[in-house]
């Protein structure tokens, strides 16, 4: 690997932008890579000359970042990259998988920001494409930085993580991966196993407990609308609940964690006793975000098939209720429409099908199959 690793950046989003442009200043070969199908989102970064990345970013520059390469050829993207990050939603980390799986070198470390289960619910294309044991698959927590594009090939950062956590599947990656991550993002710190990863605040998220108690306003009456403006005491109560759930489960599974107000207070700074004093700040970067009822729902998608789902069944399997989460679940099904047990991720979906608790620690820590 070489001292400073070359960096492939996956997707066209704010996320992506913001991390190629971020990585870029701090003086990183940075690679820009969009699937074929959605190559048009290149053009505009072509004609502009590379990324144009205003706000708080952690190299603390702004203006224009040029890219290395920006392509939409997976083989080009990834062909002298050490680190290669895919910062797109989780529905779509697949897609991307299923395009650079066929090109991973041996020793490349991936790394989904978005995390949501990625390394698990992948390793059926990566076995297929003969790369399961060439890589590092490592996932984050949650995206370094909390962005929104202003235009096609220009993103504003209103502020990034001082804190990231991550882990790989099998563990046994964790430290090689950790070394050249933490070049990139020196705030980086080790989670035990990806169970760890996934039952950390962040992703899970605060959607689902932010819109049930102004559901009616965001799903029916509002077009657009600052969504962490309107965090109540209530939903604030609700997170205080799932938070509960989370952690009981964490806790069986013998994984680390910690409540949402303390994950606020070390990743963003903010200073409160619980979501709503967090969040009650108008200047905070979150507060001054407007969304979408279409933003609400994408997100609403994630949290609870992504995170909800497989907490709820892993509560079950290791004997702790989750009346709280289950009862978001439902109840958002029916305002919106939508059924997220449907489109859920199960533990089948995970690997873990048929294994006890102790066989699921030994899955995520060694890669061994009972």
């Amino acid at each position: 690997m070489n001292e400073n690793p070359v960096i492939t950046v996956c997707g066209c989003g704010a996320g992506a932008m913001a991390t190629a442009a971020d990585l870029a200043f701090k003086g990183f070969k940075v690679n820009l890579y969009e699937v074929d199908d959605l190559k048009e989102n290149l053009e505009p970064i072509r004609k502009n000359g590379g990324i144009t990345a205003l706000g708080n970013l952690s190299s603390g520059k702004t203006g224009l970042a040029k890219m290395n390469v920006i392509t939409s050829d997976p083989q080009e993207a990834i062909r002298d990259s050490d680190l290669i990050f895919i910062n797109v939603p989780a529905i779509n980390v697949d897609l991307f998988i299923k395009y650079l799986a066929p090109h991973f070198k041996q020793g490349q470390t991936v790394v989904v920001t978005t995390g949501y289960w990625a390394s698990l619910r992948c390793q059926k294309i990566l076995q297929e494409a003969g790369a399961a044991d060439k890589i590092n698959f490592a996932e984050f927590t949650i995206m370094p930085y909390l962005c929104d594009k202003d235009n096609a090939h220009q993103v504003h950062v209103g502020n990034y993580k001082r804190e990231l956590i991550m882990s790989t599947y099998p563990a046994t990656k964790r430290e090689a991966a950790h070394q050249v991550i933490s070049k990139a993002y020196p705030q980086v710190k080790l989670a035990q196993d990806i169970l760890a990863v996934n039952l950390q605040p962040g992703n899970p998220g605060v959607h689902a407990q932010i819109t049930l108690p102004r559901a009616a306003f965001f799903l029916e009456r509002a077009k657009v609308f600052r969504f962490y403006g309107e965090v109540s005491m209530c939903a604030s109560k609700l997170t205080d609940a799932h938070d509960r759930e989370r952690m009981a489960i964490a806790h069986a599974l013998g994984c680390e964690t910690r409540t949402w107000p303390e994950y606020c207070r070390a990743v963003y700074e903010y200073k409160g006793e619980n979501l709503y004093e967090l969040t009650a700040t108008y200047t905070d970067p979150h507060q001054q975000r407007w969304s979408t009822v279409e933003e609400a729902e994408r997100l609403l998608v994630e949290d609870l098939c992504y995170s909800f789902i497989p907490m709820e069944e892993l509560g079950k399997l290791v004997g702790v209720p989750t009346p709280v989460t289950t009862a978001m679940i439902d109840l958002l099904a029916v305002y919106t429409g939508f059924d997220y047990r449907a489109h859920g991720i199960t533990l089948e979906h995970l690997g873990f099908k048929g294994m006890t608790r102790e066989q699921i620690l030994d899955y995520v820590a060694n890669g061994t199959r009972p």
